[in-house]
């Protein structure tokens, strides 16, 4: 015989009721009517954005704020440690090293007066240029190696420590080079003498750069030419500004422009005559950059408007020794080309001239 006490139950389901279900009846009068429970709705967008999107941006700009001031703090010791890294003997670990070096410098450059000035610093110009001198070494560069030296001769070209720069630069520049690795180390030399005359109002006195450039300057390429009397335009010494004087020859026009600006640069007013042919001859360009419909005529646009701009701003610079006849002349003359050209940066260029003159 089994015994049973009150309240035991062997049927599962009626356990499992019994122990863990709330009792409920559909008609008892002690059961709440479905209408008294409050409504359930989804959250808000509002809601959603408070919860999780607001602390989301709070976090993100303490990390933000904590990385800045982590990099400024560090900074010194990331260029001085890839200035070492440099110096490996790992082909991968110094070339990794100097391209995130040159990085660097590029965006030291940027931040201006609020940068380390890594461009002014001798040690980071000297592992760069080693980088770059190393490369030049190579009787046979490959795509690659030549893509490298093309890489790096920019790089050097942000540099400002001429002593390290230049001579390397001037290297690159040899005859016997590929044209494009020659090309790239005139823009380097013209961008750094630019800055020394220009920036820090200190023009690079190095006779080997001098001379080298007045060789070029007599090649028969013209493009050479071109960045020659640039770089011409900017030494301040004799022998460059006699050679920019012979330039005024040149039978290329953007050459003998170039040539006329440069003197300009030196307070001379030789080129003024050059100067007056190219903005007679400007007039006829019709310089509006929507009449551009290929490549070609692209780079012709882009030429001429350098052309007329800088020859404005070099009259513009000498206007304070023209005589009043000059002068007139020169308004005559730019006036006319301005009105036939739609390009702003013309127009631009045109009302500072033209002030200029007017005094």
């Amino acid at each position: 015989m089994s015994t049973q006490t009150p309240g035991d139950d062997q049927n599962p389901e009626s356990l499992y009721k019994d122990r863990w279900t709330v009792p409920h009846e559909e008609n008892g009068s002690g059961g709440l009517p479905d209408s008294a429970l409050p409504e359930v709705q989804p959250p808000s967008a509002g809601f959603i954005v408070q919860l999780f999107v607001v602390p989301a941006v709070i976090v993100l700009i303490i990390v933000a704020v904590y990385v800045l001031f982590g990099r400024l703090a560090s900074g010194e010791a990331d260029w001085r440690q890839l200035v070492t890294d440099v110096k490996s003997e790992n082909t991968h670990v110094r070339w990794r090293s100097a391209l995130t070096l040159a990085q660097v410098l590029q965006d030291d450059a940027l931040r201006k007066e609020k940068g380390q000035q890594l461009a002014s610093t001798p040690d980071v110009a000297t592992a760069l240029t080693d980088v770059l001198s190393d490369l030049l070494k190579k009787t046979t560069p490959n795509e690659e190696e030549l893509q490298q030296t093309d890489y790096m001769l920019k790089a050097v070209g942000l540099v400002d420590v001429p002593e390290s720069a230049v001579p390397v630069l001037l290297t690159a520049t040899e005859g016997t080079r590929d044209r494009e690795i020659r090309k790239q180390a005139l823009n380097s030399l013209a961008v750094i003498c630019g800055r020394a005359f220009v920036d820090r109002k200190k023009p690079i006195n190095m006779p080997e750069l001098t001379n080298r450039i007045i060789e070029i300057s007599k090649e028969s390429e013209t493009l050479f030419r071109h960045q020659a009397a640039f770089i011409l335009g900017t030494l301040s010494t004799p022998e460059a500004i006699d050679r920019l004087t012979a330039m005024l020859e040149d039978g290329d026009q953007m050459a003998r422009v170039n040539a006329a600006v440069g003197l300009a640069r030196q307070n001379s007013t030789a080129g003024i005559p050059t100067l007056e042919k190219l903005f007679g001859e400007a007039v006829s360009w019709k310089l509006d950059p929507s009449a551009v419909k290929n490549d070609e005529q692209a780079t012709q646009h882009f030429e001429r408007v350098m052309l007329v701009t800088n020859g404005m701003l070099a009259v513009q610079n000498l206007s304070p020794q023209l005589d009043a006849e000059t002068k007139k002349r020169l308004l005559g003359l730019i006036s006319q080309c301005a009105d036939q050209a739609v390009d702003i940066a013309v127009q631009k260029q045109w009302v500072a001239t033209k002030a200029a003159l007017s005094q």
